[in-house]
């Protein structure tokens, strides 16, 4: 158990501003991909499989680092993933070859299975008291929204006046910065001493979870939650450019999602407060389906594409704290970072095929086209799915059965 006098709100404060810089440096990647893939002479696949790659290593890492931030607390894990995170970036600004930018994106890939969103949210969670969890883990999702926007913006206008590796070399040297922060979370460092059986009950604990019906059915609707989130962060860019929408307006959408996100995540998690969770999160399903529908019908343009922004913010990652809320009536928090892993592992291999696929659909078809509608067929069967859901503990958890 965590210390008595733990400030849980300095603990999501401090959590907060390091989601900010790590998910706003991984959302404008996408800003990266034209500028990598001409200075290599190489198409847009490459780059998208390595950034496909580094979702599926973010996944296994969190999953792996979330077992040891059960049982010894989050301190060195973040500092394993900032300085992860902050090499790979630093690497990404010379990528002499494709060796180097595949070593780049994969300690990128570390960096955010140590310190990313699935790991904050889960840090949150923890250490809030009951009443204030999903408060807490919606406040995290918020300031990861906000990085987008905070980071998106700066990043263009970088890239624009000093070049895209001068760029890449400034977020590398704030990254590092963030290794301050962590004497903060100092009272949040604990040690089970009982090794044999905090691993017999985690053990016990994945295995019946995995047999668990409701537990299998959000977390493939949540994989079709990667698919969507990486293709749209690294290709909407290039699509609206490839439809002769200039760069700064495609910055700009993705800068949008960023603002309307932090709506949507306080929105939907205040729906989640009055009705069953699983329903406002496989709505969230549907309706990315009629956005991309809708913004695929659309003429091309510059209003097409921010609306496009702003919509798809709202329904962006409100799914992460309300997943894992989720999780939270599955199984309670002792073992929320674990099975928050294995979710988040389901959502990164969507998010590999969202980002490869990405790529590979346009070298061979000179468009997106195709992959939008794969989203929209993905997303409607992510909302039939998570529907089915039922919000109830699993009889294996003794804590929840003792609370409820």
């Amino acid at each position: 158990m965590l210390p008595k006098k733990v400030d849980w709100q300095l603990v999501v404060l401090v959590c907060s501003i390091i989601i900010i810089m790590i998910m706003g440096v991984r959302q404008s990647l996408g800003l990266f991909l034209e500028p990598i893939s001409q200075f290599m002479k190489d198409g847009k696949e490459f780059f998208s499989f390595a950034i496909g790659f580094q979702a599926i290593i973010w996944g296994v890492v969190t999953f792996g680092l979330g077992i040891l931030i059960d049982k010894f607390g989050p301190q060195k894990v973040l500092a394993f993933g900032i300085i992860c995170f902050a090499s790979g970036i630093f690497l990404m600004s010379n990528p002499a070859n494709q060796l180097t930018l595949f070593s780049a994106t994969t300690l990128m890939g570390f960096g955010l299975g140590g310190a990313g969103m699935a790991t904050m949210v889960s840090i949150a969670g923890k250490v809030a008291p009951p009443e204030k969890r999903s408060l807490a883990m919606g406040l995290i999702a918020a300031a990861a929204s906000f990085g987008q926007f905070a980071v998106v913006l700066p990043t263009m206008w970088m890239n624009k006046e000093f070049g895209w590796e001068t760029s890449l070399l400034v977020l590398s040297t704030i990254s590092i910065s963030l290794l301050l922060l962590l004497p903060l979370l100092n009272n949040t460092n604990v040690t089970n001493n009982k090794k044999e059986e905090f691993q017999n009950s985690l053990q016990n604990t994945l295995m019946f979870s995995l047999k668990e019906r409701n537990y299998i059915l959000l977390i493939m609707g949540f994989f079709v939650c990667g698919f969507h989130v990486t293709f749209i962060a690294l290709h909407l860019p290039a699509d609206l450019m490839s439809k002769g929408i200039s760069a700064e307006v495609a910055g700009w959408s993705l800068a949008i999602i960023g603002v309307t996100n932090i709506i949507g995540t306080l929105s939907f998690g205040w729906l989640g407060t009055k009705v069953k969770k699983p329903v406002p999160l496989a709505s969230i399903y549907l309706m990315r389906s009629l956005t991309i529908t809708i913004f695929v019908l659309s003429p091309p343009s510059a209003t097409v594409a921010l609306l496009f922004g702003a919509v798809i913010g709202i329904l962006w990652l409100a799914t992460v704290p309300m997943t894992n809320a989720i999780i939270l009536s599955f199984i309670g928090p002792k073992y929320l970072a674990t099975l928050s892993g294995i979710c988040f592992i389901c959502h990164q291999l969507g998010a590999v095929l969202g980002a490869w696929l990405g790529g590979k659909f346009f070298d061979t078809y000179g468009s997106y086209e195709n992959m939008w509608w794969l989203s929209v067929a993905l997303g409607i069967i992510a909302f039939l799915l998570t529907i089915t859901v039922k919000e109830e503990p699993f009889s294996v958890n003794s804590e929840i059965k003792q609370t409820v």
